[in-house]
């Protein structure tokens, strides 16, 4: 499938990074990177009226990927370069990778500049993102709902930098944040969207398809990402 590049991404890529360390003393050595993921914002109220009013909320799923590459510059001029090409499907609700993403070896340092680039899985049939959730409706009804995305994007997010120190270990979340993806679908659309067989309401290429459309759109909004 066609691969988009999309930058800065806060509104669908948040990268947060957090330091287990409390001085920062060393910096002379190697540190350990952690990636996982999450998703974000997972409750989505939208009023129809002053007195009607819906409820969409995510809770699990997954991010597959298939290539990761950190890059940073640390103070004094070092440039640093990791690629980590490894199929990996990390789980929303645990934040855990299978297989492991947690075994990255980075040079301590402080950090002037940090990117992070995001390659989905995009092999075969089976979402490279799903996402599923409840959508209560306007009238007090609800319906399990997913949306599944299944391309090969490249998902890049930077940030001016962090400090890194000798022997610990640095975690990078991947936080989705759905609440903008679904922003520009009404009440009255999500209350109508078609339901399958066994009672689920799916938002894909081939299933509520006008609404999945909108919804990828979303993807391509940019801004700063953040490390912290």
């Amino acid at each position: 499938m066609k691969k988009r590049k999309f930058n800065y991404l806060v509104a669908i890529l948040l990268i947060a990074m957090s330091f287990a360390a409390c001085d920062k003393d060393d910096l002379s050595g190697n540190a350990n990177l952690s990636i996982s993921a999450k998703i974000e914002n997972g409750v989505i109220q939208k009023s129809a009226s002053e007195v009607t009013s819906a409820t969409l909320t995510f809770n699990e799923g997954y991010v597959w990927v298939r290539e990761i590459v950190f890059d940073g510059d640390i103070k004094g001029g070092q440039t640093v370069s990791k690629t980590i090409e490894r199929f990996s499907k990390i789980d929303f609700a645990t934040g855990t990778a299978t297989p492991t993403l947690d075994d990255v070896i980075i040079p301590a340092g402080e950090y002037t500049f940090i990117n992070l680039g995001v390659e989905l899985r995009d092999e075969d049939n089976q979402p490279s993102i799903l996402m599923k959730g409840i959508y209560q409706r306007t009238d007090g009804t609800s319906s399990p709902i997913e949306f599944r995305f299944n391309s090969g994007e490249v998902f890049e997010a930077e940030s001016e930098g962090a400090v890194v120190e000798s022997d610990e270990t640095a975690f990078a979340r991947i936080v989705f944040d759905p609440t903008v993806w679904f922003s520009v679908i009404s009440v009255t659309r999500l209350d109508n969207a078609t339901v399958n067989d066994d009672g689920v309401i799916i938002i894909s290429g081939n299933n509520n398809s006008s609404i999945f459309d909108d919804v990828a759109d979303r993807l391509d909004i940019s801004t700063q990402a953040e490390f912290e």
